[in-house]
Order: structure tokens, then sequence, then C-alpha cells
């Protein structure tokens, strides 16, 4: 799904949407697509000039990377129009707070993305972690923001591709709140790169 007036300036924002075999997926990752979702219906009035793209990613869980080429096939030489790319995948979690990571952002997109997430409860900055979409920004040097669960390492271990990751793993107030968080951030991206 894309708005805004121009895609040479544009926020990626993106969920895998698929999940390992046998396995119902809740935190892995049906929380982040929910929270895309809701914030795709956030966005319905949006008129800034900024890109907004909201991409369903496929083949994160079957390690084959499939969405990730096709998004890097069709965006050849335009990586550099993309503002920041985010990442959600593996939020909600009941268990734990919401984390953000920081990559590759100067401090100036570091200082807007603080900010518009210091206004959640519950969303704290994080560790990094790689194991995501978000690594085909990194690889480019493209900023980006991943968002998981601040107990990330104990959905791998004990939830995360099994029959246990189920839907009462998952708080739906969470995904609300990570919508507004990346709603928040959009608009004050929108202003900050208005006359980019």
């Amino acid at each position: 799904a894309r708005a805004g007036a121009r895609f040479d300036r544009r926020v990626v924002l993106f969920a895998h949407i698929d999940t390992r075999p046998d396995t119902p997926g809740a935190t892995d990752n049906a929380g982040g697509v929910a929270a895309l979702l809701c914030l795709a219906e956030l966005l319905a009035g949006y008129r800034g000039d900024l890109g907004i793209e909201l991409v369903a990613m496929n083949g994160e869980d079957y390690y084959g990377a499939s969405g990730e080429k096709m998004f890097l096939a069709e965006n050849e030489g335009r990586m550099g129009e993309i503002v920041l790319g985010v990442n959600a995948d593996g939020i909600a979690y009941r268990g734990g707070e919401d984390a953000f990571s920081l990559y590759h952002c100067p401090d100036d997109l570091a200082t807007t993305v603080r900010a518009a997430f210091a206004r959640y409860p519950g969303l704290v900055e994080g560790g990094p972690w790689y194991a995501g979409d978000h690594g085909l920004f990194l690889r480019g040097g493209v900023p980006a923001v991943a968002l998981t669960s601040s107990k990330v390492d104990e959905l791998l271990a004990g939830y995360t591709h099994t029959p246990r990751d189920t839907v009462e793993l998952v708080d739906p107030q969470k995904i609300v709140t990570v919508s507004l968080a990346l709603f928040d951030l959009i608009e004050r991206l929108a202003v900050a790169t208005s006359g980019a």
C-alpha cells in the first residue's frame, strides 16, 4: 500500500506475513502484520509529501528471503530514496515490553525516532538484533528501525516456530500502541523532510 505525493523520499514499513509450518505464528508474525493493518487505517487520510509504503514481506520464516529479494529487485538503484525502513517482527508479546533498535540512523533521525516513541509507555529502546527483514536495509546503509519484544530471547527459546506461538501470547493493546507510535513517527518525519 502506498500514500503520499512523493516517492523519491519515502518511509518503508514492513512485517513478514509467513510463519513456520505447524505453528499459529501469533507473535511471529501476526502481531507485526496487525500493527501494519492498524497503521494503514490511521493513514487513510494521509496527504503529505513524504511517501509511505506498507509492505507485507514473505519468506522470512523459510530463510529463503523471497520477499527481500523481490523488494531489492523492484528497488534497484532506488534504495537511497528511503528515508527510513521499519520492520515489525515479534511485537505485542504479553511477557515483555516492545523494543525498538536503530541502525545507520544519523543523529537527527535517531532523535526524531526516540522523541516519537518516548510518548508511548511500554515502548523502550533495546539492543540490536539482525535476524529479520530489516537486514535488507543494513547491507546498503539505509537507516532502519526494528521493532520486536524486549523478551525476544524468551520468545525464541519457548514459543517462536512452535505450536505454542498462539494468540494468547499477544496483547492487542500493544499492537495499537506500536501503530500509534509509528503514525506519530511518520507525522514527524513528514514535517522534518518537507523541505527536502
